[in-house]
């Protein structure tokens, strides 16, 4: 096909097209004439992969680009690309040694996970465990008549830790071996790894889609929504 009919499949503009090819976010077509080129369902899958990246995924044209790196270096293992999708998905992208490092590591050897020392979401859990941490009234300066066990969640102890983090870790290992269990060894590999990088990415915005869906739903039954439907299924 020509650019005009790979942008109009795409739901892209050809100048949107002629980018990504210009920055390597898209691979080169079969050259026809000056200036001309075909393309395959190859350009077209990897289009769709790069929309949904950045449009669903939020990544950038940057963190896009290192992805498609990964994808299209044939000496990268599964584990690997697997790890550059859990650091473009990151939520902290610093190096700031975060102060819960320490017991986030103790939750993960209580959980028995295998997980690299240097896992982008071992740095984005401990954030989240000082950023509780930092909310929590201090005794000097705190509500008067409200504790801080009342206001945030204790952090402070081991088994503080298990218990705020186990409800969530129980939700989504399940899913998480059930991703991985379901991911075909069959497939080409180029498949095979475009679809674990859109899993990553895409099936994240679905968790967190999901658990704001279910919020909802339980606040709605608990507080009430005059606004909503009563007949709402």
């Amino acid at each position: 096909m020509r650019l005009s009919e790979l942008s109009r499949a795409a739901g892209l503009s050809p100048t949107t097209v002629k980018w990504y090819l210009r920055i390597g976010l898209l691979h080169r077509g079969q050259p026809t004439a000056v200036n001309q080129a075909r393309y395959d369902d190859s350009h077209l899958r990897r289009l769709r992969l790069i929309r949904a990246l950045i449009e669903v995924g939020g990544l950038s044209t940057d963190e896009v680009g290192d992805l498609i790196a990964a994808i299209d270096d044939p000496h990268r293992s599964i584990q690997n690309i697997l790890a550059h999708a859990h650091r473009a998905s990151a939520a902290s992208a610093g190096t700031k040694a975060a102060a819960s490092a320490a017991p986030i590591d103790d939750y993960i050897r209580h959980r028995g996970w295998r997980v690299r020392a240097d896992s982008p979401a071992r740095r984005d859990l401990a954030a989240v465990l000082d950023a509780i941490a930092a909310l929590r009234p201090q005794p000097a300066s705190g509500a008067a008549g409200v504790s801080a066990e009342v206001t945030t969640p204790d952090t402070t102890t081991p088994d503080a830790v298990y218990s705020l983090l186990d409800p969530y870790a129980d939700a989504v290992e399940p899913l998480a071996a059930a991703e991985i269990a379901n991911t075909p060894a069959d497939l080409p590999r180029d498949l095979l790894v475009e679809r674990v990088v859109a899993g990553t990415i895409l099936l994240e915005r679905a968790i967190a889609a999901l658990r704001r869906l279910a919020q909802e739903h339980h606040a709605t039954k608990r507080y009430g929504d005059p606004k909503a439907p009563a007949d709402t299924p």
